[in-house]
């Protein structure tokens, strides 16, 4: 008995250099979970966290979605459409060939997961379809070449990371409602605001999902003209969401980044009806600009349509008489009264981008 004792660390030594050799490993198989973007009202972070995690051969990664900003998690060179889920929704992965969860539209209740197998070791780059700049690396290595994640240190490392962008988001935010109005006088009378769409440029952190100022106040025949420098889509919408989802064309790639524009004649808005800018954004058909002019006195809320879900609204007061407030480029907007059934509206327009995300595969949403 003394000699088989003695004879058990040999054997383990030997174990462990005949996985190490075969590129399995003499641990059982975990999961490691790795989020795919966060956000908060007005932010979107568009990176997975962390953006590098380490398991061993036979590990699994499963991708969460916990924000409202739909991604991809798509290994390999694409061949096929990368919007729809391609090999498989458990698939196992040794770098060559083609896989993609396709588009995932999540929020902090979902439960949508994407969970991928890795048999042998490597290094596995993927990435997002729809955020160029989102991408991440599973590295797969046996003991010997290094200890493994676990989760603890995976969600700290993914902690740091968002709070991080967040930050950084929140920085460029808060430059952007700093920013004085920009006023001056309308060639056809009354005057003109310029406001911003987003950030004054794109940011490798994510999105920032706000029009500046959050509130603007301007007199009867006064325009605004938005406008947007980032390359993500945007619109400037008023009235019922489920009116202006029925501007999305059917079908087709270009289903919601296609959807019409609804303008009143002259580009004047009385308080009736609906107004939508169609996609506002670099390399989008409708520009970057978009203008309104206001005739009637209220108060009116607007909201970019692809992301109201993200609580992108904000406020335009027309008066007259009496001067108003002065104008504020921070305020919260709350959701409009009445709108019960705003998010049922956006689940379907959900579903229309997941089957339309090919137009999305060159651009950032």
């Amino acid at each position: 008995m003394k000699k088989v004792l003695l004879a058990l660390p040999a054997l383990a030594i030997a174990l462990m250099a005949v996985f190490a050799s075969t590129g399995q490993s003499a641990f059982a198989a975990t999961t490691i979970t790795v989020q795919s973007g966060t956000g908060e009202k007005g932010f979107a972070v568009n990176q997975f966290g962390p953006s590098v995690v380490y398991v061993q051969p036979g590990d699994s990664v499963k991708f969460t979605f916990p924000w409202f900003e739909p991604h991809s998690v798509t290994f390999g060179v694409l061949a096929g459409d990368p919007s729809v889920l391609v090999g498989g929704e458990n698939p196992s992965w040794k770098g060559d060939g083609f896989i993609s969860s396709g588009l995932i539209f999540g929020s902090p209740t979902g439960t949508d997961a994407y969970t991928v197998t890795f048999p042998e070791k490597g290094t596995y780059d993927y990435f997002c379809i729809l955020h160029p700049l989102m991408t991440g690396e599973v590295v797969v290595r046996t003991p010997d070449l290094g200890t493994p994640d676990n989760q603890p240190s995976v969600d700290g490392r993914a902690a740091a990371q968002f709070t991080s962008s967040i930050n950084a988001l929140k920085a460029a935010a808060s430059g952007m409602a700093a920013k004085p109005l920009a006023v001056a006088a309308n060639p056809s009378g009354g005057r003109k605001y310029t406001l911003a769409i987003s950030s004054a440029t794109d940011l490798p952190q994510g999105d920032v999902q706000q029009f500046f100022p959050a509130s603007v106040n301007i007199g009867v025949n006064d325009t605004i003209e938005w406008v947007s420098g980032v390359g993500t889509p945007h619109t400037v919408s008023i009235g019922n969401p489920g009116e202006i989802a029925k501007l999305i064309p059917p079908g087709g790639a270009d289903a919601v980044v296609g959807i019409a524009a609804a303008v009143p004649k002259g580009n004047k808005f009385d308080g009736t009806g609906i107004v939508n800018s169609g996609v506002l954004g670099a390399s989008f058909p409708n520009g970057t600009k978009f203008d309104l002019t206001f005739t009637k006195a209220g108060t009116y809320q607007y909201y970019c349509f692809l992301h109201l879900d993200q609580g992108m609204m904000a406020v335009v007061n027309v008066g007259t008489g009496a001067p108003l407030p002065p104008n504020t480029g921070d305020t919260a907007i709350a959701a409009p009264s009445g709108t019960n059934g705003l998010w049922l509206v956006f689940g379907a327009v959900g579903l229309a981008l997941a089957a339309t995300g090919t137009a999305f595969a060159a651009s950032r949403r």
